[in-house]
């Protein structure tokens, strides 16, 4: 006598047969939404991720590590970043190439990103504008809420493969009118081009400026 396993009738036969779809597509959906994760923080950071303290009513800023959480902000002494040619003192309306340097000893780094934003240091105000030079490296994004703009990588400005460091150039123009003090504030990602959001490091002043430049007198 063949003995067979009872059927589950508790489950109607429509559902038996879409459950392994179902669970197909949910874990398609998984992968999909991770792959995308990936290509947007590749693409560059969403904004407000500077580290820029809170100014009157501006709340603070978050940083990369909110994604970007293997390590603690600042790590080590592997990595390092830094701003190149912010004036000491600014002319109201002048354009200024800055450079962004990102640089690491750890061999494993192999993929870079940064963003920075300019803000009055009175009242935490967007301040100037930032002006894409080379576009196949950088881009410009405007805040969800408030004045600030945010320069940072774009996609092809990674520097995918490369060991050692990269740098980002672009302009900055000044207010057209004084603005007081204004600080640049910036977080660099130190990547190990994994294609996922763990084993990178991020770096940054958070939350004092990477630079800060006066008006002229």
């Amino acid at each position: 006598m063949r003995v067979t396993e009872p059927r589950n009738e508790s489950m109607p036969m429509r559902a038996r047969l879409l459950a392994p779809h179902a669970l197909a597509v949910a874990v398609a959906a998984i992968i999909t939404f991770s792959a995308v994760q990936s290509f947007a923080a590749s693409a560059g950071p969403q904004p407000a991720t500077t580290g820029v303290p809170a100014f009157g009513s501006e709340p603070a800023e978050g940083l990369c590590i909110q994604c970007h959480n293997s390590f603690a902000l600042d790590p080590d002494a592997t990595g390092a970043l830094a701003v190149e040619g912010v004036p000491a003192e600014y002319e109201p309306g002048h354009s200024y190439t800055l450079t962004v340097k990102l640089a690491s000893t750890d061999k494993t780094v192999l993929r870079w990103g940064f963003q920075m934003t300019a803000v009055s240091m009175k009242d935490g105000a967007g301040a100037g504008e930032f002006v894409v030079t080379d576009p196949q490296k950088t881009q410009v994004i405007s805040a969800m809420t408030g004045t600030r703009s945010y320069i940072e990588h774009s996609y092809g400005g990674t520097a995918i493969g490369q060991a050692g460091g990269t740098s980002w150039s672009f302009d900055w123009k000044a207010p057209a009118a004084s603005a007081g003090a204004i600080g640049f504030f910036a977080a660099g990602n130190t990547a190990n081009a994994d294609g996922s959001n763990q084993g990178d490091r991020i770096y940054s002043r958070s939350p004092a400026p990477l630079a800060q430049t006066m008006p002229a007198h």
